[in-house]
């Protein structure tokens, strides 16, 4: 695939013929099939805006999802960004981001979290990139070490 990969991108919301193809890419990726599935159908349901899709050609590159708490609407959280394989490195993920971020932006975000692993070094740089900055970590955030980095961007 050409370096030009994100300039061929579309992204879009989150479609029902989407599904086959981000529950296969959350598969492999590490994620049990059941909770893929279950995680999928509810993020289409609770965040329909922000949960985004990068379509290149026919194929799926990767998606992401973005959610807004009812605690504080200022607030919202990355919950998942995945990019499939041959399509890393290629401008996907920064495009990916961008996007989810202005449409958490459109609907009156300021405050941005997410979660990394701490030796994911490609996902905190491009995080970076984009105005994340550390604000803590948390040893065993997922269970026994599964210790992630929390970030931040403010806008």
């Amino acid at each position: 695939m050409p370096k030009t990969a994100a300039r061929e991108l579309v992204i879009r919301p989150y479609r029902d013929e989407d599904f086959s193809a981000i529950t296969g890419l959350e598969v492999a990726g590490v994620h049990e099939p059941y909770r893929s599935a279950v995680f999928v159908r509810q993020m289409a349901v609770l965040s329909p805006a922000t949960f985004l899709v990068a379509v290149s050609g026919t194929k799926v590159a990767g998606f992401t999802v973005g959610a807004i708490g009812d605690d504080d609407p200022g607030r919202a959280w990355i919950l998942r960004m995945m990019v499939r394989d041959g399509f890393r490195h290629r401008g996907v993920g920064t495009a990916l981001l961008r996007a989810v971020i202005g449409a958490l932006e459109e609907r009156s975000v300021r405050t941005i979290c997410l979660t990394v692993a701490p030796g994911n070094m490609p996902a905190v740089q491009l995080y970076r990139t984009e105005g994340f900055v550390q604000e803590s970590f948390r040893p065993d955030y997922f269970g026994d070490g599964e210790d992630r980095v929390v970030m931040k961007r403010t806008g």
